[in-house]
Order: structure tokens, then sequence, then C-alpha cells
């Protein structure tokens, strides 16, 4: 009689073991959920003793417009996290950008309920914003246009630094540091966008000569991934107002360079109407 060969248990496939055990990721999200629950509930409570109590001083109307603050946020957020089913905040760059700026505008929304910062920073604060959640989604756009073409790379990457300086070059207008910005800042913004809007287009002829004398560099393009539909629509909905306010940003820029250079006119109109 042989002996009895040893059993070998066959090994577990990888992707197995990543379904099966919940990542850290998604961990976080869960005690985030947990985290957000409660603050509701704290919220909801302090909003029923609130309306009970019937003296509506100051601070209650502050406590209740927080509340508010905290709740929309809330579902904004949640939405989020409830669509994101791949566990794509905190490894992508553009669901983590709208969950942080999320967060980041509950903060100094609340913080000018409690006038601690201004109403007018609070606004100029939501559209840096704004700023940031556009170029995030112009960015990704343009990260996802990269084939393994050495002057299609580099004129791709060209393209986000210029356009990344550009922001941070606009953070100063968008924000109003100062009252009236000298007209060479306007000169240089606007050669950063003619050099950033340059850059791409090179890059995006360079891209479809490479792609038609070269037809095997298709393959290299980065995969393509399926979006679930709840954050497909967080995204357009997303998109549409950052293009909508880029629009109305944009034209805004260009009537401040105008006026820029023209201190006279504008000192006249100021006396004027005020």
């Amino acid at each position: 009689m042989s002996p009895k060969e040893p059993q070998t248990i066959a090994p577990v496939p990888v992707e197995a073991v990543a379904v099966n055990d919940p990542s850290r990721i998604g961990k976080l999200k869960l005690a985030f959920l947990y985290v957000l629950i409660g603050g509701l509930a704290a919220s909801a409570l302090t909003a029923i003793i609130a309306l009970l109590i019937g003296s509506f001083n100051s601070e209650i109307q502050k406590s209740l417009l927080t509340i508010f603050i905290f709740f929309s946020h809330s579902l904004f957020i949640l939405a989020l996290l409830w669509a994101d089913k791949k566990n794509e905040v905190g490894r992508s760059v553009l669901p983590t950008s709208i969950f942080v700026l999320a967060l980041a505008n509950m903060v100094t929304t609340t913080l000018a309920t409690w006038e601690i910062i201004s109403n007018e920073t609070a606004w100029r604060a939501l559209g840096l914003y704004i700023l940031v959640i556009g170029a995030v989604f112009i960015i990704t756009g343009l990260l996802k246009l990269r084939i393994n073409h050495q002057a299609t790379k580099i004129g791709l990457f060209v393209s986000i630094a210029s356009i990344s300086v550009m922001i941070i070059a606009l953070a100063p207008w968008v924000l109003n540091i100062v009252e009236r910005f000298d007209p060479l800042y306007f000169r240089i913004v606007a050669a950063l966008s003619i050099f950033a809007s340059t850059a791409f287009l090179i890059a995006i002829i360079l891209r479809g000569i490479a792609l038609a004398r070269h037809t095997e560099l298709a393959a290299t393009k980065p995969a393509s991934k399926s979006i679930p539909a709840g954050l497909l629509t967080i995204y357009i909905v997303t998109g549409s107002i950052a293009a909508i306010v880029w629009c109305a940003g944009f034209t805004g820029f260009i009537v401040s360079a105008v006026q820029s250079g023209q201190p006279e006119h504008r000192s006249n109109s100021y006396n004027r109407y005020y």
C-alpha cells in the first residue's frame, strides 16, 4: 500500500482576498460614516431643543444655520461615499478632491456663520474651491490622453504644469487679497493661459500624428475604468457647476484687467457712485 501523497492546498487568488477583506480605505470610509451619523443625530437633537425652547435669539439662529450647513454638506458627502462603489476616494485625485473641498467648504461656511470670518471671505473661498475642482477635472482629462510617445508626454506634462502655475497665480485674485492688482499681474496670468493652451494643442497634434503613424501606440493608453452611475452623476453636476463658474470668472477677470489699465476712469466711476 503506497503512502498517501500530501494534499496540496491551492493558493487563494489575490483578487478573491481583495474582495473578501475590506480595504483600509473602505474601513476609513465606514468610520467616517459613523462619525457623520453621530454628528447628524447631535445636530438634529440640538435643532429640536432649540425649537422647543422657542427663543430665537442670534445664537439659536446661528446654531440652526450651522445645523443646516452640516446637513446639506453631509448629504452631499454621503451621496459621494455611497456612490463610490470602488473606494476611489483616497486613491483617485478627482473624487478625493471633491470630498476634501466639500469638507473645507463646510468649515469655511460655518466660520462665516459665527462671524469668525466675513461672508465675503467665505464666498471667495468657495470660488477658490471651484477653481481647484475645475483644474482637477482638466488635469485628470489630460492625464487620460497619455501614450508611450515622448514628445506627447512632454507636451501634456508642460500643459499640466502651466495650468497648475496659472491656478496658483489666480488664487490671489479670487481671494481678493489686495484692493487693486497691478496690470503686470494680469499680463502674467494671460501669458500663462496662452502658454498652457498652446502646449495642449501641440501635444494633441503630436498625439494624433503618433497614433496615425504607429497604431501600436493605442495599446499604451491608460486603461479606462468604468465609473458607477451615481459617481458619474456627481461628476457631471460638479463639472457643470465648475464650468459655469469658470466662464463667469473668466469674464470677471477680463473686466478687472481692463479696469486695472484705466485707473482714472475707475476712480471717476467710484467717486460718481459713492
